[in-house]
């Protein structure tokens, strides 16, 4: 046995046996050996600190803690890129805790607050705020405003719960634990201290450890920051933490009355008319205190209900005070727009009151305002109809502010739209009620707003509606749109804008019309007005607004001349707007751009605009059919018999790449289809071109198809022509009818425009005018001509680089010819007689 071990075995038995005693075994010794080493570890351990086994429940609990921490800091530095990231990071948290949620009976409360917070903060972030954010905070805070939205609707139910009594319902888990201690020593039933401890002591004990755990190293800092006091102050010790306490009690206090609503108060409401007269005059004085305002709108709904049946000239008053709280509540509530069930209300009331005084017959005259800074203190038939235009221009204003608000993909904006169709219907009858009145200028304002609110609706949607209005399943008025002739429609009302508008409003009028007449299939008309009544040169002269609606009519026009299979108008229309440099969207008033010259230029709802992809589109396709027959007329032709530029670059683009793969997208099936184009094969070009998935965009796209399918046709025989005219000495017309299946007629009308316009050197025979005989040049002549043409650009530039010669070293008489000559002699002859003395006196003497 080594000494080792009978030292350890010596050391290790001082106290079982004395030191004479027998001698200790090998495998004794080891034994002892391993358990001291055991024994040693558990008592470091024991140093350290005694291990506490933490449940799932603990573990899952603390972990949302201590992001909520982290997200109530960035909420008050207000730091959205990093409270978008936590909010993530909680909710892939929750999702892991769905089952010790399940089993404590739901989402804990302190989670449920802190969505709330968040939610506020979203909602009471103003305008000015926003614009003081960086780039990537703001588009964090357009994210978290959109999912915050979102997730709160999931659990909607709880987060009512918590508004309705956020003092009772919120409470910590501390609290919980306690009142369950309670109860359980109420029962009898007995408990460790030590364990009462640690669950007292856990949150605190939590906090202290996970610090360190923290990815933000402010939360880091405040492990070390931490100072313990002498033990001597312990009344200190406990005063400042009371002070602690009070203060997060009021902290929560304060934000807790955020949520907190009206309670249920019985009020006592006295229909006698004095006390009436009186209440209305105190609501009129009392407006814009935000106290009283939702005990105010009570009290004018309840009126309404209760004179509506016994009094309707006061229900009328009381219907004029009540908008305008309305009002006051909305812009209070929402400050960037009027949410949806406000904007309701204001418009039932405001149909209301017209309804009363139109089909009802209440007097205006008698109405009173209660208003103790109106010395008339009563109503006039002007004022009467100024307060309701001013109530619905109010109405359309902010619902163009929800349009841009809203994101187009949500339940909200299909509503919205809904309530676009109301507010026509009441446009409808405010025209009709300002026509009795003879009111010449606001019949002008209505016919512009009814006009913009209807002008690019299109057939296939007045189709669906008449199809929900006989079904009874359609939830709006569609009295605007008659029998489904809108053009009739929007004629009348620009007659009435022609009739009492001013320059700028009938401008915009005529835009909106030739709009509409293209977008209905109605292209000739649409483009005669179009050219008789506005010219380019007056629209630059106009607002950006206006010029943007130009290229919006201009967008249409070609739209509609496409649908009719006019390809070469189509292109005239188009290629102004694609030629230039500026982004597409912008020109169609579709995208935000910043403030210039003082006008704010503002985006077109989303069912108002146009697909930016269908437009470059169908000029592609216009400008590939004119543009491949231009091109293989003559390789060797100028550039100036340039059609399309924008599709020569495409092509350029194409040719220079070394591989192109199989056509996939809308560009690469183009020029793949105008490759075979060039080559006369109409049936490959065409099944290319029907593979692009925006033809379901365009409207009735299977005419279109059809008409768009002769014109190819029709190009493939042109193409090929001048790809083989030097390939053939004659070739029957039948034989290009059959290849290219268009009629007799059309196939000989191609062919004399191509011979009598010099496009191909060709005679018709005269016997049955049936073969198409070729007078084609010789291969010499055509050599002749080709280095005749390189003879002369050599020429030029002979002259161009000897020209430059002479200015940058001196005239060697390289570059001279007979006319320069005869001026160089003129110019010696005039510096000769200017140098010449006159001769002396003496001489003349002599």
């Amino acid at each position: 046995m080594s000494k080792f071990f009978q030292e350890e075995s010596n050391s290790e038995g001082e106290n079982e046996a004395p030191r004479g005693g027998p001698e200790v075994d090998a495998g004794q010794a080891s034994q002892a050996t391993r358990t001291r080493i055991i024994q040693g570890l558990i008592d470091s351990d024991d140093d350290e600190g005694q291990r506490v086994i933490v449940t799932e429940k603990e573990k899952r609990y603390t972990r949302l803690r201590e992001i909520i921490k982290e997200i109530k800091i960035k909420i008050k530095n207000q730091d959205f890129v990093t409270l978008l990231d936590k909010f993530e990071e909680l909710n892939k948290e929750v999702e892991k805790s769905a089952k010790v949620f399940e089993k404590e009976g739901g989402l804990p409360r302190f989670y449920i607050r802190v969505m709330c917070q968040i939610e506020v903060l979203i909602l009471q972030f103003t305008a000015e705020q926003k614009k003081k954010l960086g780039v990537n905070n703001s588009k964090a805070y357009n994210t978290l405003k959109q999912r915050i939205k979102k997730h709160n609707l999931t659990i909607k139910d709880k987060i009512d719960e918590f508004i309705n009594n956020p003092v009772t319902t919120d409470q910590s888990e501390d609290e919980r634990k306690k009142k369950v201690r309670a109860e359980k020593k109420a029962a009898g039933s007995d408990s460790e201290p030590e364990a009462q401890q640690k669950e007292e002591s856990s949150d605190s004990e939590d906090d202290d450890k996970y610090l360190l755990q923290s990815n933000d190293p402010m939360v880091r800092r405040r492990y070390w920051l931490k100072k313990k006091l002498p033990d001597k102050k312990d009344q200190k010790v406990e005063e400042i933490q009371q002070e602690k306490v009070n203060k997060k009690v009021a902290v929560d206090i304060d934000y807790d009355v955020k949520f907190d609503i009206a309670q249920n108060k019985e009020i006592h409401i006295d229909y006698d008319p004095e006390a009436v007269k009186k209440k209305l005059e105190q609501i009129v004085s009392s407006r814009g205190v935000q106290k009283n305002q939702v005990e105010n709108l009570y009290i004018c709904e309840k009126y309404i209900q209760y004179f509506i049946k016994e009094n309707l000239q006061r229900a009328v008053e009381i219907l004029l005070i009540t908008i305008s709280l309305q009002i006051d509540q909305a812009k209070s509530e929402a400050p960037f727009y009027f949410n949806r069930q406000s904007w309701l209300q204001i418009y039932q009331n405001t149909f209301l009151l017209f309804s009363l005084h139109q089909d009802k017959g209440v007097k205006v005259e008698k109405l009173h305002t209660y208003s103790k800074y109106d010395q008339e203190n009563s109503f006039s038939e002007f004022r009467f109809i100024s307060t309701l235009l001013v109530n619905f221009q109010t109405l359309e204003v902010e619902l163009n502010k929800a349009f841009q608000n809203v994101d187009y993909y949500t339940q909200e904006y299909a509503e919205r739209l809904s309530d676009l169709y109301q507010l026509t219907h009441l446009s409808q009858k405010l025209l009709e009620l300002l026509k009795i009145k003879n009111d010449t200028a606001n019949i002008a304002l209505m016919s512009f707003k009814q006009l913009e609110a209807i002008y690019y609706i299109g057939p296939a949607v007045i189709q669906k509606l008449l199809e929900l209005q006989t079904n009874k399943q359609a939830a709006t008025p569609l009295q605007i749109f008659g029998n489904g002739d809108i053009s009739s429609k929007i004629q009348s009302l620009v007659e009435n804008i022609l009739k009492y508008g001013d320059k700028e409003t009938i401008v915009k009028a005529t835009l909106y019309w030739v709009y509409n007449l293209a977008l209905n299939g109605k292209y000739e008309q649409a483009h005669e007005i179009f050219i008789s009544n506005i010219s380019y040169d007056q629209i630059s002269q106009m607002k950006t607004l206006i010029q943007l609606y130009y290229n919006r009519a201009l967008v249409q026009l070609g739209f509609g001349a496409f649908r009719q299979g006019l390809i070469y108008e189509t292109h005239l229309h188009l290629a102004d707007l694609l030629s230039r440099d500026k982004v597409l969207k912008d020109l169609l008033s579709q995208n935000y751009m910043k403030q210039v010259e003082g006008e704010y230029r503002y985006t077109v709802p989303y069912h108002m605009s146009i697909n930016v992809e269908t437009i470059e589109f169908v000029y592609l396709l216009a400008a590939m059919l004119l543009e491949v027959p231009n091109i293989n007329q003559d390789l060797f032709e100028d550039s100036h018999k340039i059609i399309s530029r924008k599709f020569r670059q495409l092509c350029q683009y194409y040719d220079s790449q070394t591989f192109n793969p199989q056509p996939e997208n809308m560009r690469d099936l183009i020029y793949a289809a105008s490759k075979e184009l060039a080559k006369g094969n109409w049936t490959k070009c065409w099944d290319l071109l029907k593979q692009i998935q925006l033809w379901t965009r365009i409207p009735s796209y299977e005419q279109v198809q059809q008409q768009l399918k002769e014109r190819v046709q029709e190009q493939a025989l042109k193409c090929y022509l001048y790809t083989f005219k030097n390939a053939f000495s004659n070739i029957s017309i039948n034989y290009l009818r059959e290849r290219f299946q268009l009629s007799e007629q059309i196939t000989k009308t191609i062919v004399y425009k191509m011979i009598y316009y010099g496009e191909i050197k060709a005679i018709i025979d005269n016997q049955d005018q049936s073969f198409l005989i070729f007078v084609n040049d010789d291969i010499s002549n055509q050599t002749k001509r080709l280095a005749s043409v390189l003879i002369e650009k050599l020429n030029q530039q002979c002259k161009n680089n000897e020209k430059l010669m002479d200015s940058k070293i001196g005239s060697f008489g390289i570059a001279v010819d007979k006319e320069s000559v005869d001026q160089i002699n003129k110019q010696k002859k005039k510096n000769v007689t200017k140098n010449k003395k006159p001769p002396n006196a003496s001489t003349k003497r002599k």
